[in-house]
């Protein structure tokens, strides 16, 4: 009898950590434009599946919701018949000039470091970590002037290049850097273009990135809690001064950090 017992409690156990792996629905509310989020209830069909295919699910109470991500790089329309329209939104365009010769003229040498160093960031963006809790608005990693948004159109040198998806935030060299939340931190190293670069994982797909930083004072494999200092604001890698490059991963596509901040 008390062999059964035993079973019988491991087995809810075993059920309640499965259940725990779902979490509430505690991620902002929809913001329909590029850089944004769905969070609906849906019943999916073939077609719903694969407009929705990245998404994570949730509980409001016993809601289940799916919360999907909006790459910049979507089409006009996600999904007709339920009326969900990105809202159309014009970004703007910066020119700058970057002097320095090596990423003007890249050696061979600093090519095949740009092609390594990119394998491995997409290997960390793509590692999963288990969170039992996620908690928004994130802690706002660093004070400063927003000196360029998400999706503005950048022309570096008068050349076309991708568009800016993170948020900069300008200050002066050793102002602190200060984690968005908790999580695990998977990257903290030098990189060709984002200079010293921080990566945190906090689970259910959702990681931050932090980049340009004068000094790293966290290492890979720590935990950090939210708010907790992790590096200083400083002018590696391709800057034109310094500044902290933010930047919110979600299931793979970077989305507007500004609807995960805290709002003054």
């Amino acid at each position: 009898m008390i062999k059964i017992l035993l079973i019988l409690f491991l087995s809810l156990l075993s059920c309640a950590s499965k259940i725990s792996l779902s979490p509430q629905c505690n991620f902002p509310d929809s913001v329909i434009e590029k850089g944004g989020l769905i969070k609906e209830t849906f019943k999916f069909n073939e077609k719903e599946k694969n407009i929705f295919k990245k998404n994570i699910s949730c509980y409001e109470g016993a809601v289940k919701k799916i919360i999907t991500p909006i790459s910049f790089f979507s089409d006009d329309l996600i999904y007709a018949e339920d009326g969900i329209e990105l809202n159309n939104r014009i970004f703007r365009e910066s020119k700058i000039i970057i002097k320095e010769k090596k990423f003007n003229n890249i050696s061979n040498k600093d090519l095949e470091r740009i092609k390594t160093e990119s394998k491995i960031y997409k290997q960390k963006i793509q590692s999963k970590f288990y969170s039992e809790n996620i908690s928004f608005p994130l802690h706002l990693p660093a004070e400063g002037v927003v000196s360029s948004e998400y999706g503005v159109r950048r022309f570096i040198n008068n050349i076309p290049r991708n568009p800016h998806l993170g948020l900069d935030i300008a200050a002066a060299s050793g102002t602190p850097i200060y984690a968005a939340e908790s999580g695990l931190v998977i990257l903290a190293r030098n990189f060709f273009y984002k200079g010293n670069n921080i990566l945190i994982d906090h689970g259910f797909d959702f990681k931050t990135s932090y980049s340009h930083l004068a000094k790293i004072v966290v290492n890979e494999g720590d935990l950090v809690k939210k708010g907790e200092l992790i590096g200083f604001i400083g002018s590696t890698g391709r800057v034109t001064g310094p500044h902290l490059h933010f930047e919110v991963i979600f299931i793979g596509e970077k989305l507007n950090p500004e609807f995960f901040l805290t709002k003054d």
